[in-house]
């Protein structure tokens, strides 16, 4: 007990560091995530002050067409030199302003340059902004043959009628930038960071550190891909950059921040290890107070255990001999103060649990025998109901078979005499008038076929002479296609010697409702019925397209005479162990599936039936 006490008070303490540890980490990421999102707050400063920038001579570009200076008809240049050089005086093109027509030939200059005195399509920002008529940024592109590597901003130029007729365009040099002065000109709180500026091949165009200025800042192209999808985040790098001397073990965080006007981005980028410093140092803070919390709670463990443990022994002890059952040997005295006063109240409870102990006992004796003996009631009655309303059904067939044989035996017969008088009498016409004996011949015609009807409804002669399989037929034939709907039947699957005598009256009765209903109510075009027996189970399927119901509706309303030969099928199929279930819905028309299980009670022969009685 007192090891465990140690190393719960113990594990308690290390709890709490754990959790101390865990909000200061979430509070040094915190932190973290700010310093990383003051980066990108930076960055997007810079990055609009540029947007703004680049627009401002973008617009002093336009002005050029604006102005009305500019007349490629007249070829009058001296206004438009004049406002070349006002635009070069006040914008960020460090190496001139030029116009050009709208075949890519250099018009004029200022101040003239050698790259400006000839057809400047070879540069693919200058065709591009002849062909769609917008203003475009370059990256940093290198005009050959003098190796010079430059910035060009181009707007295209329209007359009143909105053609093209050339463009207007400044050149940069990125190592002479005023973007560059803007970078340097920005001070962080760090002390080793870096500010550049990008394009989509990731070559520095700007930096506040003159050497990385037309630099590689290889990324594999995932810098470049964020600025042409337009997305700021925080990257990794491995380059080092944040050090005057980089080398590939530093590392640094980059917030990245994409310019609107221009497919280029400002990188922002901080030294990783200046950044994570301060959770370094909390973190061997946090560790040495931890240490002196587990040592305190140690000495403390060892000085409280001894007053503890020798009592909660002997609580133990008589707990566990309440937990085997002994429930007479009191719990005797474990100490004073509060252990004592745990000691008598778990002596009172052994009491109180001894008496609740026996009250449950004879309490469960006398439930059990209450159990046993209204299990056995119910099963009685239940055995007495089957009994009673099988014995009412078989009742029921016997009584429509014998008034069957007593028609077919005597009615008819009788009838046939009659008829056959009549038909003497009608060759005789001397005795009888031949219109009279013709109606009555007519009238005993229709009693007999009417008769027959009657018959074969109290009982099918054809279930008996034929056999179920033929029975089945003559339902379909009788009460769905003489009635104009098709029905598919399929039986092949049908084994009838399988089905005993009262299976085959059960099914047929099913059938026969089955198919009187969606004769009178479906409104139903199209049936089919399908039946299957294997080893075990009989299977009965039966579907129309016809209008359906509400089955709910249906059952919920026997009151009113609805749903009563829904549930007579369902009665006659329990009564041999079967379920039937009724699928149905308003509009959708009706399934009904009817499963019984072929047992010896229900297997042709097993009760010495004879197939004609």
């Amino acid at each position: 007990m007192q090891k465990k006490l140690i190393i719960a008070l113990i594990l308690y303490v290390v709890v709490i560091s754990i959790g101390l540890g865990i909000v200061s980490t979430i509070a040094v990421q915190d932190v973290i995530e700010r310093s990383l999102q003051k980066s990108l707050t930076s960055a997007n400063t810079i990055a609009n002050q540029l947007d703004f920038l680049l627009q401002t001579n973008i617009s002093r570009l336009y002005d050029i067409s604006l102005s009305g200076k500019v007349d490629f008809r007249e070829r009058n240049w001296a206004p438009a030199r004049r406002l070349i050089e006002s635009i070069y005086q006040y914008s960020i093109f460090t190496e001139g302003v030029f116009l050009l027509d709208k075949h890519g030939n250099t018009l004029m200059s200022y101040p003239a340059r050698d790259y400006n005195r000839e057809n400047l399509l070879f540069i693919p920002w200058v065709s591009r902004v002849l062909s769609e008529g917008r203003p475009i940024i370059s990256n940093v592109y290198t005009i050959e043959p003098i190796k010079k590597p430059l910035i060009f901003v181009l707007v295209p130029l329209r007359n009143t009628s909105g053609d093209i007729v050339g463009a207007a365009g400044g050149a940069i040099n990125p190592t002479n930038s005023v973007m560059s002065r803007i970078l340097r000109g920005v001070k962080a709180d760090t002390g080793n960071y870096y500010l550049e500026i990008i394009d989509s091949n990731e070559v520095v165009v700007a930096s506040d550190k003159n050497s990385r200025i037309l630099t590689h800042h290889d990324h594999d192209g995932s810098l470049g891909k964020m600025i042409k999808d337009g997305a700021s985040g925080i990257r990794n790098c491995g380059h080092g950059f944040s050090h005057d001397t980089p080398d590939n073990k530093t590392q640094d965080m980059l917030a990245i921040v994409p310019l609107q006007s221009v497919s280029w981005a400002v990188v922002f980028g901080q030294a990783k290890d200046e950044i994570y410093l301060p959770a370094q140092h909390l973190k061997y803070h946090f560790l040495l107070i931890a240490l002196i919390f587990i040592g305190t709670a140690l000495i403390f463990s060892l000085g409280i255990s001894r007053n503890i443990v020798s009592p909660i022994r002997s609580l133990i002890s008589a707990a566990y001999r309440i937990g085997q059952g002994n429930l007479n040997e009191p719990v005797g005295n474990v100490g004073s103060d509060e252990i004592a006063a745990l000691g008598r109240s778990v002596d009172a409870m052994r009491e109180r649990l001894a008496k609740s102990l026996e009250s449950i006992q004879r309490y469960n004796a006398e439930l059990e025998e209450r159990v046993l003996h209204r299990t056995r009631e119910l099963e009685e009655k239940q055995q007495a109901n089957a009994s009673l309303l099988k014995k009412l059904i078989t009742s029921q067939e016997d009584e429509r078979k014998r008034i069957a044989r007593e028609l077919h035996d005597e009615s008819l017969q009788t009838l046939s005499a009659i008829l056959m008088n009549i038909e003497m009498c009608r060759l005789h016409p001397d005795l009888i008038n031949v219109d009279r004996v013709t109606i009555i011949r007519d009238t005993v015609s229709r009693v007999i076929n009417e008769m027959q009807k009657v018959v074969q409804n109290l009982r099918p002669t054809v279930l008996d002479d034929l056999g179920f399989e033929a029975a089945v037929v003559w339902l379909v034939d009788n009460n769905l296609r003489n009635k104009g709907i098709h029905c598919h039947l399929n039986i092949f699957e049908l084994a009838e010697e399988q089905l005993g005598p009262e299976l085959q009256i059960t099914l047929f009765r099913v059938i026969q409702e089955m198919t009187t209903n969606i004769a009178r109510h479906a409104g139903a075009r199209n049936a089919s019925l399908y039946m299957k027996t294997d080893n075990q189970t009989f299977t009965l399927l039966i579907e129309d397209d016809g209008s359906g119901f509400d089955t709910k509706t249906v059952f919920g309303s026997l009151q009113s005479g609805r749903g009563l030969g829904l549930l007579g099928m369902r009665e006659r199929v329990a009564q041999v162990n079967g379920s039937l279930d009724i699928c149905s819905a308003p509009g959708e028309g009706t399934i009904v599936r009817c499963t019984v299980p072929i047992s010896q009670e229900n297997a042709y022969g097993d009760k010495n039936t004879d197939r004609n009685s």
